[in-house]
């Protein structure tokens, strides 16, 4: 009942302007989905290099701790890229992706993901002393699947087009 409460959200959004104008121009589509692409990179790769960490993988002997504040600023700015772009992406084909299941459960995942990674995920990679090998590696396994759950339905929003 909700998501029918937010269909006329998706309409506006299609028909306003900004949506109409990126959804008439292939190059302007292409430059959105680079910047798009570029903070996916930036967000998933800095937390792939933490969560490699907490996994007993990192670079060297850099504590965990040290290797997320150094990528903090990185994986803020992935973030904000996403958090920018998506939504204007969205609105050339805002209808569509209302229709599409793998755009819900894209957006269940982010939240997942995002309320894990700035609350769990951050107590256990700031732990001092480390957090137990268990633990980090629970925390980290965890954080891959989240994200990658993201990324895939993001993919199957493309391949699963709505009848």
């Amino acid at each position: 009942m909700m998501l029918l409460s937010l269909l006329p959200a998706f309409e506006w959004m299609e028909s306003s302007g900004l949506g109409q104008t990126i959804r008439h121009s292939a190059k302007l589509i292409a430059l959105l989905e680079s910047i798009h692409l570029i903070g996916l990179t930036l967000l998933l790769g800095t937390i792939l290099m933490v969560d490699l960490s907490l996994l007993g993988h990192g670079i060297g002997s850099t504590p965990v701790s040290l290797l997320d504040r150094e990528l903090r600023a990185w994986t803020v700015a992935g973030l904000v890229i996403l958090l920018t772009s998506g939504p204007v992406l969205l609105s050339s084909e805002a209808v569509r992706c209302y229709q599409t299941p793998a755009f819900w459960i894209k957006m269940v995942f982010l939240a997942a993901a995002l309320a894990f990674h700035f609350t769990f995920h951050r107590k256990v990679v700031l732990e001092d002393p480390p957090a137990a090998p268990f633990r980090a590696g629970y925390t980290a396994c965890l954080s891959l699947a989240l994200w990658t759950g993201v990324a895939l339905a993001a993919k199957a929003i493309a391949i699963f087009q709505p009848d």
